[in-house]
């Protein structure tokens, strides 16, 4: 038993079971809660994609990465709420590992903590069992900066390739990406300014003294360039032969050919990624030219993105509005790992001889994410917590570690008031995060009290009448679903998606009208095969209705007296007011 316990207090095998609790939570009953309407129209317009054989960016989607994985696992293991979440759920599972890259940084125990803090907080629990981007992007991130570190720490090369790939990888997840350099660029400066001014300057001093290096180069270079010393100990190629060995010494130009092979893999993914299909595997084959795919995977990508994000109809709304409700939302979200993620900077700050980087650069990096996504954001919800909880976890880490240490120690020097204490804080911050992370994830996951759940879910428990659906669809002939009313009313008949006017601006994305009024319901009817049509008014309404009849609710008069047999269903289509309830009749046999 002690030597298990042993075991379980060094990083790797404790780590390891965390990450296997966390994935049995994240997968349990995943494919319960009915697709939120994003969810169910970036499902639904993979399944196009894999209909057509066709993908093209587009910036109201995010990045390529979720259509194109998402499909390969569609075609393997089918369509369904359980596997679009499958890759969020594996992320998120995944995500306590990434401490261990952090270790050369951190004690054992402050190791741990961190995993914990990353497998329980209810925020990345709640949006690893979402099918969104955002908890993706956040742990390849946190794990990319995580593999830079432990290249630093270890000097061992083999980590800046495993970097560079989940940094780009990021990339292709979502175009908030881009924030992220920005954030560590500016808590870099704030930690070498830290550095600077209490006198130990560390790798700050460093760079510092490198960069000077390489200014001395680069006027030698000018120097010969421009007509140097022409005596004949000092010719023109003694010259040169010098500043080429200095240049060599030099440890920032000795690892250019590294830097080099970094951007190009980088490169490669975004391209892989970005690249119109079945356009790049053409060009590949020689089929069509490779040039004007690259371009439209680079220069095209980057254009379509200013386009529909860089607009200031995007960012139009108060960021001191969005700040607050930001914060909010981080506090029900992190109850535990906010304070203690406050604490743990205060405290390594100053208690020890000088701060720790690693500490002091997640928490700037954590904080000013919560101010930097209130400024760019369009939209406010759960999931723009999680790039601000992320990094935040490392000092939280800090400070339950301590706590714990305290306790070890009030134990042993039999301290009774000061290890009560203690384990009332433990016990009280444990108890919040779990109760948090329960009811907002399994109990109240499709509630308006629940502030995590954002305002496009679905409300109900509509999974059974969506099993009816798929019953009838599969065992009735001729048309299995009508739509009636205006909002839900296809007039041109065809359920088809195209793909010639996506790049036009404010386009629907090849979708047939009546698509985006009808969600989640077309990623559920696609999958089932369903044969549907639609009316618009009473007028066209048949006499033999097919065997399942959806309308909006209020108008539901309209049809009522001529559905007999039917069995009524009502489910809120949003969380909020003002977009009507979903009445579903399905024939009773």
């Amino acid at each position: 038993m002690r030597r298990s316990l042993r075991r379980l207090s060094r990083p790797l095998p404790a780590l390891l079971a965390v990450s296997a609790l966390a994935l049995a939570v994240r997968l349990y009953d995943l494919g319960h809660r009915v697709a939120h309407q994003d969810e169910s129209r970036v499902a639904d317009w993979i399944l196009q994609y894999m209909a057509m054989g066709t993908w093209e960016y587009r910036p109201i989607i995010h990045g390529p990465f979720l259509p194109h994985a998402n499909g390969v696992l569609f075609d393997l293991l089918g369509p369904s709420d359980f596997v679009m979440r499958l890759l969020p759920a594996l992320a998120g599972a995944l995500l306590p590992l990434a401490a261990l890259l952090y270790r050369t940084r951190l004690r054992d125990d402050e190791t741990i903590a961190l995993g914990l803090l990353l497998a329980a907080n209810p925020i990345l629990l709640y949006y690893s069992r979402f099918m969104r981007n955002d908890l993706m992007l956040a742990a390849v991130m946190f794990a990319a900066v995580g593999c830079f570190v432990r290249a630093w720490d270890t000097k061992r090369l083999r980590w800046l390739p495993v970097a560079a790939f989940l940094f780009a990888l990021g990339f292709t997840m979502k175009e908030n990406a881009l924030l992220y350099p920005v954030a560590w660029l500016g808590a870099l400066v704030l930690v070498a300014d830290a550095r600077v001014v209490t006198g130990d300057r560390g790798w700050a001093g460093r760079a510092v003294a490198g960069a000077r290096r390489v200014y001395g180069w680069v006027l030698a270079l000018v120097d010969v360039l421009v007509g140097g010393p022409r005596d004949p100990d000092h010719g023109l190629t003694a010259h040169v032969r010098g500043g080429l060995r200095a240049a060599l010494r030099n440890p920032v130009v000795r690892y250019v050919p590294l830097a080099l092979f970094l951007v190009a893999e980088a490169l490669l993914v975004v391209v892989l990624f970005y690249a119109p299909k079945p356009d790049l595997w053409t060009a590949l084959s020689g089929g069509r030219p490779l040039i004007p795919v690259l371009r439209e995977a680079t220069l095209g990508v980057w254009f379509e993105f200013l386009g529909t994000w860089g607009g200031a109809e995007m960012h139009a709304h108060s960021v001191v509005q969005f700040l607050g409700l930001l914060i909010e939302l981080t506090i029900f979200g992190a109850p535990s790992l906010l304070p203690l993620a406050i604490v743990g900077f205060v405290y390594d700050r100053y208690t020890d001889a000088s701060p720790r980087d690693i500490v002091s650069f997640c928490a700037y990096w954590g904080f000013a994410s919560i101010f930097g996504y209130a400024a760019i954001t369009d939209i406010m919800a759960g999931w723009t917590a999680i790039h601000a909880v992320v990094p935040l976890a490392v000092p939280a880490a800090v400070a339950l570690a301590a706590l714990y240490r305290m306790g070890r120690t009030a134990f042993a020097t039999d301290r009774p008031s000061l290890a009560a204490g203690v384990v009332a804080a433990l016990a009280l911050s444990a108890a919040m995060t779990g109760g948090v992370a329960a009811g907002a994830s399994f109990t109240y996951d499709q509630s308006t009290e629940n502030p995590l759940v954002q305002y496009a879910q679905p409300g109900g428990d509509m999974k059974p009448v969506l099993d009816d659906i798929r019953e009838a669809s599969q065992s009735n002939d001729g048309v299995d679903v009508l739509f009636y009313g205006d909002k839900f009313h296809n007039p041109t008949g065809s359920h088809e998606f195209t793909i010639n006017d996506w790049d036009v601006p404010g386009d629907t994305g090849g979708a047939y009208p009546g698509w985006f009024e009808r969600l989640p319901l077309p990623w559920y009817l696609d999958q089932y095969g369903s044969n549907v049509t639609s009316v618009q008014s009473v007028s066209g309404f048949p006499d033999s209705p097919p065997p399942v009849v959806i309308t909006l609710d209020r108008d539901s008069d309209d049809i009522e007296e001529r559905l007999d047999g039917y069995a009524r269903y009502t489910f809120p289509r949003y969380l909020t007011s003002g977009h009507g309830d979903l009445a579903i009749y399905v024939r009773e046999e």
